[in-house]
């Protein structure tokens, strides 16, 4: 595979990474949707490929930063897989998504603490064409996964 096209790629992967940062704090900042705690371990295995893909323009190792990439998506297929697990109920949450304090006594540590109240990761509140973006995240992390491998694997000749 020529030099250009992975650097076309790796252009690709820090604007796909770049895109779906903004995408997220767009939609959490702008939108209001508040992102359970699942979400917002989901981003980041876009910054680090956006990290990753930045690398590649002054540190030329394509091999090593392949795979530091193909081990970011794999990662971010886990998350998204195992949260689209918990959405639709196949999986049991390990550990709860909520943070509510319930030793609270005083009126306005109430009020406050329900302000604070992350949103439960079975819940989607957002979701493009149908689909939460959990799921989406599950099919897009699949897809770069087998693409990183595939260019990997012909990298070399």
């Amino acid at each position: 595979m020529s030099e250009q096209k992975i650097k076309i790629f790796f252009l690709f992967i820090f604007t796909l990474s770049l895109f779906s940062l903004i995408a997220a704090l767009y939609i959490e900042y702008i939108l209001g949707f508040k992102p359970c705690i699942l979400c917002l371990y989901q981003r980041l295995p876009y910054l680090i490929a956006l990290i990753i893909a930045l690398t590649y323009f002054f540190y030329n190792n394509k091999n090593l930063l392949l795979v530091l990439l193909a081990l970011t998506f794999i990662s971010s297929f886990l998350i998204s897989g195992y949260h689209v697990g918990i959405e639709k109920g196949i999986i049991e949450p390990l550990f709860s998504c909520t943070n509510i304090n319930t030793g609270i006594v005083n009126k306005e540590e109430i009020l406050r603490s329900l302000k604070e109240i992350q949103p439960d990761c079975k819940n989607v509140d957002f979701s493009l064409f149908g689909v939460s973006l959990a799921t989406l995240n599950f099919i897009n992390s699949f897809v770069l996964t087998m693409a990183i491998v595939y260019i990997f694997k012909y990298a070399k000749k």
